[in-house]
Parts: structure tokens; sequence; C-alpha cells
């Protein structure tokens, strides 16, 4: 790895300025109660103090795209919109492991074009996480706060400049026209210390030895019903089927291919976008039947999915970013459900 690097805070704004000649930079920004990735304009739009923004950065590769455009029996692939190469500033580890697990999802049996595509166009400056939300525990995981792998730089606040740590060759071009200072033992321990306090922050944990098996052991498991039908774990109401747990999960992959028709029918688009195992819809086939009818059905196979038992090849599909937690408007809470599995 190339020596570390220090950036004074004051000098965010340079930085940004600098990378936007050759990225588009997209970084967290307040909105309203939450934090979004947008399009930055100036420094100041910058919140490294975020906790989790709503939607993951996902967003940005796996979310809605138009895949062709259709006009009788013709029909043309769509070019990205996008002019430059984009940059996501201020990446959490969870969120950057879910992108790996993604990676890995969309090259292992077939390599999917349309991800690999927006992967290639992309860079990603990654940020530690100091900030710990009540949500949050990805610690439990693995996933966070902090990261070794996957992106171009990392940054750590160690209170009046930031640490830059490179991850690739692109990563070392992005620093290479700017006369930043060597980092120095010191500033590594700063790091390591940060990172130290920041695990003490943690008030949620998930022990995930075995949970995967035990997910599929227990099928008829009362967390399901009570979750699914009943509510009444730790607080929680009966699940809505609402979906709003796979649209902000940071690893749901499932999607929908629709097409859409223009009122001529003669022409029209062609679209997936992000589906949910929640929706009623998902597991429905001909003639009206449906794998997943009951809502205890579908809430037990998304959590079993988090869990490692479903889906994905993964041990665990799961980064501990709690935005489900957050999310659900039943208060259902992930960490619970695996306790009542252990019999905690």
């Amino acid at each position: 790895m190339k020596p570390a690097k220090k950036l004074m805070k004051e000098e965010l704004g340079q930085f940004v300025d600098h990378l936007s000649k050759e990225y588009l930079v997209y970084g967290p920004v307040a909105r309203r109660s939450d934090f979004s990735f947008q399009e930055i304009d100036s420094a100041e739009d910058l919140r490294f103090d975020y906790t989790t923004t709503t939607i993951p950065p996902k967003k940005f590769f796996h979310h809605r795209q138009t895949l062709l455009r259709y006009s009788g029996e013709d029909y043309s692939e769509l070019e990205s919109t996008l002019e430059k190469r984009f940059l996501l500033l201020g990446v959490h580890s969870c969120d950057l492991n879910a992108i790996l697990r993604h990676d890995r999802l969309f090259t292992r049996q077939f390599h999917d074009p349309y991800y690999l595509k927006l992967r290639r166009n992309s860079a990603i400056v990654a940020l530690i996480c100091t900030h710990i939300g009540n949500s949050c525990f990805c610690a439990s995981l693995g996933t966070g706060p902090t990261i070794r792998e996957g992106f171009d730089l990392l940054l750590t606040d160690l209170g009046n400049e930031y640490l830059i740590e490179v991850g690739s060759s692109e990563g070392q071009r992005m620093i290479e026209e700017l006369n930043l200072q060597k980092a120095n033992s010191s500033d590594l321990e700063k790091k390591e210390e940060r990172v130290k306090l920041a695990l003490t922050q943690f008030v949620k944990s998930m022990k995930m030895d075995g949970l995967n098996q035990l997910a599929l052991k227990y099928l008829d498991h009362e967390v399901w019903s009570l979750i699914g039908e009943k509510g009444g774990l730790a607080g929680c109401f009966a699940c809505l089927s609402c979906g709003n747990c796979s649209l902000v999960c940071p690893t749901c992959y499932c999607f929908e291919v629709a097409d859409i028709p223009e009122l001529s029918l003669n022409q029209g688009v062609r679209i997936r976008e992000l589906d949910s195992c929640q929706l009623l819809e998902y597991a429905e086939v001909a003639l009206g039947g449906n794998f997943r009818r009951d809502r205890k059905a579908r809430v037990r196979q998304w959590m079993t999915c988090k869990f490692g038992g479903a889906g994905g090849g993964f041990d665990s599909s799961c980064v501990g970013c709690g935005r489900c937690i957050n999310a659900c408007p039943s208060h259902i809470d992930i960490t619970e459900v695996a306790k009542s599995l252990r019999g905690e």
C-alpha cells in the first residue's frame, strides 16, 4: 500500500474541486431529517458526520435501469447518459461491503453487463465511520466501522485533518497532483484510536455463527408468526409487506423486468427495477398460484436471506447497516429476530 497522506479540513473544497474535473461527484448531504447521496456542487454540501443514508449507494448501480427501447419489431439498447465517470465520496464500510458482495454476485455464474458497465464507470472514496447510529451493528459482522479493500481512497477524520490511504492505482492518480503532506506513525495511531472509540458506541449486535442453519432448521419457529402475522416480538407489530426493508437494504438484489408500452402500443421501453420478496406478487405464478401467499412466509424468506440461508450464496447477505430497522413501520428488528431463533 502507498504511504498515507493528510488532507487539512480547510482543503476539502480544493479536493472536491480537483475530483470534479474528472468525475461527477456524489456524496452524503442533509435532506430534511436524514441524509442522501446527491451530486455535490460544493464541499460545503458534504456531511461526513452522517450515520447512514436513507437509500444506500447501490442506487447508482442497481436500482432502476432502462434496458432498451423498442418500436415494432426493432429495438435498440440505450447508452448511459453519463458523460463522465462518477465518484462516490464518503461511502461507509457497510455500504462498500455490500457493493463488493454485488460485484461477486453479478460476476459469479453470469456476468451482468448492465451492472458491470456502471461499476467500471465508477470510483469510490470510502470514509471510516466514527458516528455510530442506534440501529447499526456492522461490528458484529466484521463489515465495519473500518474496511481494508474495495476502495480507491479511504478517508479517516482525525480532527483537524483527514488521513488518506490509497487502495488502487486510480486512487493514487487522484491525489498525485495535490501537494499533500505525508502521514506519520502518530497519524495512523490516531486512526486506530478513532476506530476503537467507534467500537464502544454500538448498542446493537447480532451473533452470526450458525444463524443460516438455524433459520433453515426452524422454518416453523414461533418468531415467523410473531413478526409475520401477530406482532408482539420485542414491541413490534405484524409485518405490513410494504417492501421498505428491501428498498433500503444495500444487499438486496432481486429485480423484475417489465415492458412499458406507449399509448400506441407500437413502441415503448424495457426496464428492470428492484423487486421485493415481501410483495404479494413476487412469488406469484400463472393461474394465480403463489409460493408465498402468507406474510409469514414472505418475511421468513427475507430474514433467512439476510442470515445467509437463502439467496446470494454468502454466509450472510446482511452488512449490519440497520436501515431495515429504521425503515420498518412495524418496528421489526432483525437483531431481535436472530436472538429469538437462538432462544435468547
